[in-house]
């Protein structure tokens, strides 16, 4: 896609009159020179929580010579902790860090002659503390091997004391401002490019599934909420059903207190913030408690997990005097139904667990203003992996598959060591309507990672998961939905551990961060075609996107890097516009600095870096002389970009064939743009729907070249709202525009439904 957009082809050809007379930027030639070495930076570990009395096996290597864990202890408590080398030559050391990161404690050999590490100390105040387990000299050191790690913790929390330690008493420092919200408690703020962010803080107990909804109430918001950690870790799954609402749920892990960030996708405006929780217990399976419904408490939720393939049921029946009529109902955690029961005492429920996961079982009176004493019970059938047809997998190999109703799910195993690398891919054959899901688990099912779409394609990829212990893995390849999806047809898995090797060519971009953050590589080249996470692949001069690293913060890398690559040997003349975005917040809040290096034909023209806020953008360029060699036209600056730009030239919103979804054009962003895949022949159906305000839409149809093939402003006389039905002419991508009339200079605003459809 083109980066420079506009809504109409007018203001294209007016854009391109106004560009003859621009004055060319200065060119500076480069001679190319030797590679210069450079000092690569450490990407920080993974926080694992560790249980007292526990122990975790794992590996230090050159690729991670050090893991991190946590636990939560009080003042007065004896900490010990022991690392014990198990195979290799590693030298292990300890380090302990306190709930503000100071070093509280280190040990590198527990005595003389024993190079196995001991911390054992007396804590001196409440909170979350930090193990690090590495080695002698850490990242410059060179032994390797596996450990044993240990942890025991004797005082109030372990032995019990009635004295035993609050977490909600006092608040943590979470290194930004923040307002202390309650449960069914609102908040308030505005967002805008000055500030991008607000915080709230929630304190809430083991188990409390929690609830936050963030609502725009004014302006082009689009919100985007997540709940936080101590360690500022994402442990809350979004659902975005509208444009000016984000939900957030998270089961809380652990008595204490929680960061709620409130932020946004694109726009600036004002918003409301409300905070309950859905469900207080973690119900366990086997258990069977007693509960009492009142006129005020009509409904009632408890938590417990389960695994894919369990077999859970559930039993609920009302005392012989109770008034109230039971119904029992098993959610998941984004409150959608999977199986309901009720009855006039008695309600039962005998489910599969269609995915691992924490899942919500809530018990009603259907007869709300009575009263009444239940009983319920949680029992279930683990799922036996050993029974499951599991396919061998290790290394460096490749697979093939099929997945239909049938055989909705196919399983793989690999055994893999702490600190690996791992990354795997899931290709649709292009003649299928498979729509690929990847689920990285560990050896009970539990979900790791997942990935639905790599960058705007139908495939899936979980690139560079660092492996958290050693031990057997298990790859799900399956399909949007699960078992309950509707794509099938043939795919082909790889599976790789290291790093990446990545693709040469005549001109590539690589980009490397490390954080959780989601920062986006885009290229604008000669043709003027962008390739980017939206436009993956460039068909004019074929530029390819090769990895996109921290893909909208759902599928996290352990070393993020992204690379964009022009095949073959010798490079198309022009100039090359390149943008560093960081475009989501994930689970890093602060500013990321990036390393960025363009080559031509195999020599670096460029290598700089910068570091970047929340939605800003880094911009440099080169330019490919006639002769192939290259020239730096713009070293880069950083720049803000306005939400109309944000729009514009952050990428297409990915819609498929029957979805609807809402907008909101104003003064602010008076042009929005959507991209479909549709083949040669469909009759696509488009619609813009206004919702609320005065707005008076326009719709565009384009190419994938940006060219207009078809628009409309009003569908009728009766209407300001417009509809386009068009034949396509090719199979590929296209791109809907949804502005209004005027646009720039427009005066209407406000809400619209955005409908696409098709028929062969």
């Amino acid at each position: 896609m083109s980066t420079a957009r506009v809504p109409i082809l007018l203001l294209i050809l007016l854009a391109a009159l106004f560009a003859v007379g621009s004055v060319q930027a200065q060119i500076e030639p480069v001679t190319p020179s030797p590679d210069v070495e450079t000092t690569p930076t450490a990407t920080p570990a993974p926080v694992f929580p560790l249980a007292p009395g526990t122990s975790i096996e794992g590996n230090i290597n050159n690729s991670l010579p050090s893991a991190r864990f946590s636990f939560t202890a009080r003042s007065g408590d004896n900490v010990v902790i022991a690392m014990e080398s198990t195979s290799g030559d590693l030298d292990p050391l300890l380090l302990l860090f306190g709930p503000d990161g100071e070093l509280v404690a280190q040990n590198d050999d527990a005595d003389t002659g024993n190079r196995d590490a001991r911390i054992d100390t007396k804590l001196e105040r409440d909170g979350i503390f930090t193990i690090e387990a590495t080695r002698f000299q850490s990242d410059a050191g060179s032994s390797i091997g596996t450990y044993r790690l240990r942890l025991d913790i004797a005082g109030a929390i372990a032995g019990g004391s009635d004295d035993t330690f609050n977490p909600l008493e006092e608040l943590p420092d979470f290194g930004v401002d923040f307002t202390v919200l309650v449960y069914q408690d609102f908040g308030a703020g505005r967002l805008a490019e000055a500030n991008p962010l607000r915080y709230f803080a929630i304190g809430g107990q083991q188990g409390d599934l929690v609830r936050a909804v963030m609502t725009t109430t004014e302006g082009s918001l689009v919100p985007q909420l997540s709940l936080r950690n101590a360690n500022l870790t994402v442990i809350s799954q979004e659902s975005q059903t509208r444009t000016n609402e984000s939900v957030a749920y998270a089961t809380l892990p652990e008595t204490g207190w929680y960061l709620i960030e409130a932020a946004g996708r694109e726009g600036s405006g004002s918003f409301d913030l409300y905070v309950d929780a859905l469900a207080g217990a973690v119900l366990e399976v086997g258990e069977q408690i007693t509960g009492q419904f009142t006129p005020d408490t009509p409904s009632i939720s408890y938590v417990f997990n389960a695994h894919i393939g369990d077999l859970v049921a559930a039993n609920m029946f009302t005392s012989g005097s109770a008034e109230a009529v039971p119904e029992l109902q098993l959610l998941d955690l984004n409150l959608q139904s999977i199986a309901s029961d009720t009855g006039e005492r008695f309600a039962t429920l005998q489910v599969p667990i269609p995915r691992s996961g924490a899942y919500i079982l809530q018990v009603n009176n259907l007869r709300p203003g009575t009263s009444g004493n239940f009983n319920l019970r949680l029992t279930g059938i683990p799922v036996d992996i050993e029974k499951l047809t599991v396919n061998l997998a290790s290394y460096n190999e490749s697979f093939t598959g099929e997945i239909d109703a049938e055989s909705p799910i196919l399983y793989y195993r690999f055994a893999g060591k702490a600190g690996e690398l791992v990354t795997l891919q899931m290709t649709a054959d292009a003649s299928s309507t498979l729509d690929p899901y990847l689920i990285l688990a560990d050896a009970e099912l539990n979900e790791l990672a997942f990935n639905d779409n790599a960058s705007s394609s139908r495939n899936a990829r979980i690139t560079q998961f660092a492996l958290p212990a050693d031990g057997n893995y298990y790859v799900l390849a399956t399909r949007a939905g699960l078992a309950n999806g509707t794509s099938s047809g043939s795919f082909n898995l790889g599976l790789s551990a290291g790093a990446i090797a990545l693709e040469g060519g005549a001109v590539t971009a690589t980009l490397t961060w490390n954080s959780d953050a989601d920062l986006n590589l885009f290229v604008r080249d000669p043709s003027g075609r962008t390739v980017s996470w939206s436009n993956p692949q460039a068909e004019t001069i074929g530029g390819t996107l090769q990895i996109d690293s921290n893909t909208n913060c759902i599928t996290p890398s352990a070393q993020p890097v992204e690379h964009i690559y022009w095949p073959g040997l010798t490079p198309v003349g022009g100039d090359y516009e390149v943008r560093v975005w960081f475009q989501n917040v994930c689970g890093s809040t602060n500013a990321t600095p990036f390393n960025l290096v363009l080559s031509v034909g195999g020599q670096t023209i460029l290598e700089t870096g910068d570091t970047l806020q929340p939605g800003q953008r880094f911009d440099a360029s080169i330019r490919v002389l006639e002769n192939g060699t290259g020239s730096i036209v713009n070293r880069g600056r950083v720049v803000n970009p306005t939400p109309q730009q944000e729009s514009s030239e952050g990428g297409d919103i990915l819609i498929v064939y029957g979805d609807s979804v809402t907008g909101t054009l104003n003064n602010d962003v008076y042009a929005l743009f959507y991209q479909f895949n549709g083949a040669a022949g469909d009759a696509v159906d488009i619609s813009a729907e206004t919702l609320t305000g005065d707005l008076d839409s326009i719709l565009v149809l384009r190419d994938a070249d940006d060219n207009n093939l078809a628009s409309n402003d009003d569908a009728s006389p009766d209407t300001r709202s417009p509809r386009l039905v068009y034949s396509l002419p090719y199979t590929g991508q296209y791109v809907i525009a949804v502005t209004r009339f005027g646009l720039r200079e427009g005066t209407t605003s406000g809400d619209f439904r955005l409908s696409l459809s098709s028929s062969p």
